[in-house]
């Protein structure tokens, strides 16, 4: 039987459409990672938000004045200037992206090498009882202030704050994933570390192991090493090396 002659002429065509289709798929694919992996340059003095309670972008210096968006703690910004509420209340004028400006309470932002501002941030750490608050604030805190006496402090309370919520997300790992032997040939270790409440933490580069002897999740320690690496001589790293043993030698 002779084949239907559209079906000779468009077959081909159809096939390099659909190449042509998936490669421009492909290439905007990496061109959009590309882009968000980018860092966007921010003009002014780089800060970093880290008190939601305070982080409202508003449009003029004034906590009444329009909301223009919430800022999430990490949020980093470019301070422009600053100016004083008829409250008293002190504002930071900042860049939050190319094109979006506004103010924002002056105590919701830490400013990376500011002695004060290291103090305020680690008061906030100490008074914060959330475990994954008070982790996420300390490792900004060991991030943003490294050459400070306050980092090696931060790095100390991240790991004792991981340990503590290890407890928790533990027990909460065993009440979702049931029976200690899983079926279906899947490891033990596995189903705990994949516990969607490890998530969060994960996301903010908290991780933990697992231990097989208590089928239980523990803190990987990785807070410890980097003090010992970076502040061997610092008080805390005796308080390391005394916390986590042989893990960290």
């Amino acid at each position: 039987m002779t084949p239907h002659p559209f079906s000779v002429i468009h077959a081909p065509n159809s096939h390099i459409r659909l190449i042509i289709a998936f490669a421009f798929a492909a290439v905007a694919a990496i061109t959009a990672t590309a882009q968000s992996e980018r860092k966007i340059f921010l003009p002014g003095q780089r800060a970093v938000i880290f008190d939601e309670r305070l982080s409202a972008l508003r449009a003029r210096p004034d906590v009444k004045a329009p909301l223009k968006q919430r800022m999430r703690r990490g949020r980093r910004v470019g301070v422009l200037g600053a100016n004083t509420a008829k409250d008293g209340a002190k504002f930071f004028r900042v860049a939050v992206s190319r094109n979006t400006r506004g103010w924002v309470l002056a105590d919701a932002v830490i400013r990376p090498g500011v002695a004060a501002d290291a103090e305020k941030l680690m008061k906030l750490i100490e008074k914060t009882e959330d475990e994954f608050t008070k982790a996420r604030l300390a490792k900004l805190c060991a991030e943003e202030f490294r050459s400070t006496e306050f980092a090696p402090k931060s790095l100390i309370l991240l790991a004792r704050s991981a340990e503590v919520a290890a407890e928790r997300l533990s027990r909460d790992a065993k009440r979702r994933s049931g029976v200690p032997e899983p079926n279906a040939g899947m490891s033990r270790r596995n189903v705990m570390l994949n516990y969607v409440g490890l998530d969060r933490y994960n996301r903010i580069g908290v991780t933990f192991d697992y231990d097989e002897a208590a089928d239980r999740v523990v803190y990987d320690g990785e807070a410890y090493r980097e003090l010992l690496r970076r502040y061997p001589r610092s008080a805390e790293a005796r308080t390391a090396r005394e916390s986590a043993g042989k893990e960290v030698q």
